[in-house]
């Protein structure tokens, strides 16, 4: 278990370390348990020699870099820890119910000891914890990592505006091979601004052509199609439009695309909706040239 901590807590802060520094480092954090045992008035059983004993766990287990990066092993160490232990201690109250009510009566239920857990549940339970735990964590780091390229967008199109959220996408790099123009990719919430609901149905689906030529005048002249591989997949055509222009509003400056092209993409570009409009790299957001 202490093990399974460690391993988590060099996944979180990307320590330098080897497998045998964690297993020893692991070792060194269960030799706790017969100290404890066979000397209960030991000062490493005070809180001052716990948290001793956790820094020489942190000391072992990981290469030394700084005192700030130390430092930051030694928080994370403790926050997986309390985070397993917190989801144990949660649902094991979670399925066990101490509360009953009988004729209008409450009773509460107590051994007088506290409510012990059984090892068959922290057997079961630790691995589970440990397991949600890291999900949860990952799942928090890619967030982050997304967030730090997310801007604001303002798509104009035909004397209209919609503004929505957009991401850099560095794996875009689709271009109009005969305008050379960058290829923005939006989703149907972007497109329901601009088009109804049987148009895009048509658009995304395989009477595109069908769906261009009911389209009214000013929008066919706009129309591109673009040829186009995805992974797994043949070459398909994309439809997008030379819209007026996109701005990506970022804290070094508004970026102004004029006359970019936007594809209509059918599905979400992502389930949580956290953006609806892929940037295109080449556009060097962060450069504020396009």
């Amino acid at each position: 278990m202490d093990g399974m901590i460690l391993f988590l807590t060099q996944g979180l802060t990307r320590a330098k370390t080897s497998r045998v520094r964690i297993l020893t480092g692991a070792l060194v954090a269960s030799s706790i348990v017969p100290v404890t045992v066979l000397m209960p008035n030991s000062w490493l059983v005070t809180l001052t020699g716990k948290l001793f004993f956790s820094v020489l766990i942190i000391l072992v287990a990981f290469s030394f870099v700084s005192i700030r990066s130390a430092f930051i092993q030694w928080l994370t160490f403790y926050f997986v820890t309390f985070a397993i232990g917190g989801t144990l201690v949660g649902v094991h109250f979670f399925l066990n119910n101490q509360v009953q009510f009988n004729h209008g009566e409450i009773i509460t239920f107590s051994t007088g000891f506290g409510d012990p857990f059984s090892w068959l549940f922290v057997c079961i339970g630790f691995p589970a914890s440990w397991y949600f735990t890291k999900w949860r964590m990952e799942y928090v780091q890619a967030h982050r990592l997304k967030t730090e390229d997310l801007y604001r967008v303002k798509v104009e199109f035909h004397q209209q505006s919609m503004v929505c959220t957009g991401l850099v996408d560095s794996g875009n790099h689709l271009i109009d091979p005969i305008s050379k123009k960058m290829v923005f990719l939006a989703d149907l919430h972007v497109w329901k601004h601009f088009l109804n609901e049987e148009q895009l149905k048509k658009l995304t689906g395989d009477d595109q052509l069908e769906g261009i030529e009911q389209l009214s005048e000013p929008y066919q002249s706009s129309v591109r199609l673009i040829p186009y591989q995805g992974a797994g997949m043949g070459s398909q055509l994309m439809v997008t439009f030379v819209v007026d222009s996109i701005t990506v509003y970022t804290p070094q400056g508004d970026l102004v695309v004029k006359k970019p092209l936007l594809g209509v993409q059918e599905r979400d570009l992502t389930e949580d909706q956290m953006y609806q409009i892929l940037i295109h790299p080449q556009a060097a957001v962060k450069g504020i040239s396009a």
